[in-house]
C-alpha cells in the first residue's frame, strides 16, 4: 500500500514530489519514457513532460492560468519565487533571465504586461530535469511506459490499474497528466462520478519578422508580452528561430531561443486565440481535420507572407524564413476569426512602434496550446472523490510551466 500514487511525471508532479515528505511511500506512474530515454530520443511525454521543451518560466500571477483564483495571489507569488529557486538549484542559473517590458500607453488598445522570465531552452531543460530525477530516484518509486487505465475506490483506498496489468493500491491519488489524452482513464474517472468541462485549445499564427522591427518596442529587453481582447502573445524569441514540433501526431511551428542555434536576424512569437468545444471528441475531430490538411502526412508546415493575407502591409525587406514551409492557397485552412483578430492586432501594434510591420512578415499555421478539460476541485485541488486530486494542466487551472509547478508545490505542501 502506497501513501500516494501520482499519475504522470510532468512538471506539476515533479514539483509535488519535491515537496512531499521523505517518509511517505510514493509511486509515480507515467505512460511515457524515463528521463534517460528522453535524453537519447526526443519525446513530448515521460519524466519532465513539456518541461523538457523550450523551458520558458514566466513568473507572473497574471500569466499562465487561473491559479490566483484558486489559492490566492499571495501564495502564487510565494510559489513562483520557490519555483525559480528550485530550478536554479538544479542547474538553471545560466538560463536567460529577463523581465518583459510593460510599455502601456493610455491610447493603446494593447496591454503590455510586465513579467520576470527565465528561459532555459531545450538543452538546459534536459540537464535540469535530469538532475531533479537523480535527486528523486532514491525517494520515489517510478514506473514508466505504463498508462493508467483504471482508478476505483474500495474500503477507503484506491486501486490503480495500468496498461501492463500492474495493480497498485494507495491511500491518496494525484492525477497530473497534463493535457495528454487517456480515454481509458477518462472513462474510469467518469465511473467515479467525475465529469470534465471546458474543453479548450488555443490556436495562433506563429509570426516571424525582422528583429529590427521591434527595436523601438523592446528597448533592449528580450520580450514584450501583449494582450488585446481574447488575443495574447506567447513565447517571443528575439534573434531566435522557428522549428517544427511534433505533438499528439500533429506538426506545428514552435519558437526557439537564440542560444539553441546560431542567432538569426528574426524575431518570432505566437498570437493565440482560445477555441472552445462541447467535448473532447469534437475538439480532436476539428484539430485532426485541420492538421491533416496542413501536414499531409509529411510534416508539412504552411506559411503565408503577411501581404498575401492583407494588402495593408507593404512588402519592403527580405525576410529569410528559419523553417521550411509551403504557401498552399488551396488548402482551405485559414481560420477567418483568428486572421481578422491577428490583422487587427498587428495594425494596433504598429501604432506603438516607430516602424511598420513588413508585408514579408511570415505567418505560420498553426501553433497550438492545449488545456486539460477541467475537473471540479476545491481550493486544495481535491475532487468530489475524497483523496483524489488534480494538479497542473489536467486540472484546467494552470496552462504554463511555472503555474503547473506552483500547483505541485502547493499540493505537495498540503499533503506533506
Amino acid at each position: 500500500m502506497y501513501d500516494i500514487i501520482i499519475i504522470g511525471s510532468g512538471v506539476s508532479s515533479t514539483f509535488a514530489m519535491l515537496k512531499l515528505h521523505t517518509n511517505q511511500k510514493i509511486l509515480t506512474i507515467d505512460s511515457g519514457p524515463s528521463i534517460e530515454s528522453r535524453l537519447v530520443k526526443a519525446s513530448t511525454s515521460g519524466f519532465g513532460g513539456l518541461g523538457l521543451s523550450e523551458g520558458k518560466y514566466n513568473f507572473s500571477p497574471d500569466l499562465g492560468g487561473n491559479l490566483s483564483s484558486k489559492i490566492g495571489e499571495e501564495l502564487v507569488l510565494k510559489y513562483l519565487s520557490e519555483v525559480e529557486s528550485i530550478i536554479d538549484t538544479f542547474g538553471a542559473k545560466s538560463a536567460l533571465t529577463y523581465e518583459s517590458l510593460a510599455n502601456n500607453q493610455s491610447n493603446s488598445s494593447i496591454k503590455f504586461l510586465a513579467c520576470p522570465t527565465k528561459h532555459l531552452g531545450t538543452a538546459l531543460s534536459k540537464e535540469v530535469y535530469h538532475n531533479i530525477f537523480t535527486y528523486l530516484a532514491n525517494k520515489v518509486d517510478f514506473l514508466f511506459n505504463n498508462a493508467v487505465t483504471g482508478i476505483d475506490k474500495q474500503d477507503g483506498a484506491f486501486r490503480v490499474t495500468t496498461s501492463e496489468n500492474h495493480i497498485f493500491h494507495a491511500k491518496k491519488v494525484i492525477v497530473a497528466t497534463g493535457s495528454k489524452k487517456n480515454q481509458a482513464l477518462d472513462r474510469s474517472l467518469a465511473e467515479l462520478g467525475l465529469v470534465s468541462q471546458n474543453n479548450r485549445v488555443d490556436i495562433g499564427f506563429r509570426i516571424e519578422t525582422l528583429s529590427e522591427t521591434f527595436d523601438s518596442l523592446l528597448q533592449n529587453h528580450l520580450e514584450v508580452k501583449m494582450k488585446k481582447g481574447d488575443l495574447y502573445s506567447y513565447c517571443m524569441n528575439n534573434y531566435g528561430r522557428v522549428i517544427k514540433r511534433r505533438l499528439y501526431g500533429r506538426v506545428t511551428p514552435e519558437g526557439q531561443n537564440c542560444r539553441e542555434e546560431a542567432p538569426s536576424k528574426n524575431l518570432n512569437f505566437t498570437l493565440f486565440r482560445p477555441y472552445y468545444f462541447d467535448n473532447e471528441s469534437q475538439m480532436n475531430t476539428y484539430l485532426n481535420t485541420l492538421f491533416a490538411k496542413i501536414n499531409q502526412n509529411r510534416d508539412r508546415i504552411i506559411g503565408y507572407p503577411l501581404h498575401s493575407l492583407s494588402s495593408k502591409f507593404e512588402p519592403v525587406k527580405v525576410i529569410q524564413e528559419t523553417v521550411p514551409y509551403e504557401s498552399d492557397t488551396t488548402a482551405n485552412i485559414i481560420l477567418a476569426d483568428l486572421l481578422e483578430d491577428t490583422l487587427d492586432f498587428l495594425h494596433c501594434l504598429e501604432k506603438n512602434m516607430q516602424s511598420k510591420i513588413d508585408g514579408n512578415t511570415l505567418l505560420y499555421c498553426y501553433d497550438t496550446k492545449y488545456f486539460g478539460p477541467e475537473i471540479q476541485t476545491n481550493s486544495s485541488f481535491e475532487s468530489d472523490v475524497s483523496g483524489l486530486y488534480f494538479i497542473g494542466d489536467c486540472s484546467g487551472v494552470t496552462h504554463s510551466l511555472s503555474h503547473a509547478a506552483c500547483s505541485g508545490l502547493y499540493l505537495g505542501e498540503m499533503l506533506h
